[in-house]
């Protein structure tokens, strides 16, 4: 198991204002198993594409959803901590707002 580094932002009112907001938006359901109409309480927001690899998306909405901790242990690998299984099939959901972020900001995204 990968141990990483807390993010200070995660103790930050402007994280947790966020955090809230992407609950509300997601009617603090989780959106996987809503995928599968399944309507089950979030506990947490994930990242489709990860702060440590993309800071910038941090902050970013669409970059959030509200996720069980159960369906949040789906989307990484916990020895490597790197995005698998449903976390990669949301981040190919996702791919054009990924690009358009970049493009708009005159951005060139980590390979």
């Amino acid at each position: 198991m990968v141990y990483k580094q807390v993010r200070k932002t995660l103790k930050s009112k402007k994280w947790s204002k966020f955090r809230e907001r992407i609950l509300k938006r997601d009617n603090y359901l989780c959106q996987e198993s809503l995928r599968f109409g399944e309507r089950v309480q979030a506990e947490m927001v994930h990242h489709i594409y990860p702060v440590s690899e993309y800071p910038e998306l941090e902050f970013v909405k669409w970059n959030c959803i509200s996720l069980t901790n159960q369906k949040h242990n789906t989307f990484h690998d916990r020895k490597n901590d790197s995005i698998v299984g449903n976390g990669k099939i949301w981040q190919k959901r996702f791919k054009r707002q990924f690009q358009k972020f970049y493009q708009e900001k005159n951005f060139i995204p980590p390979t």
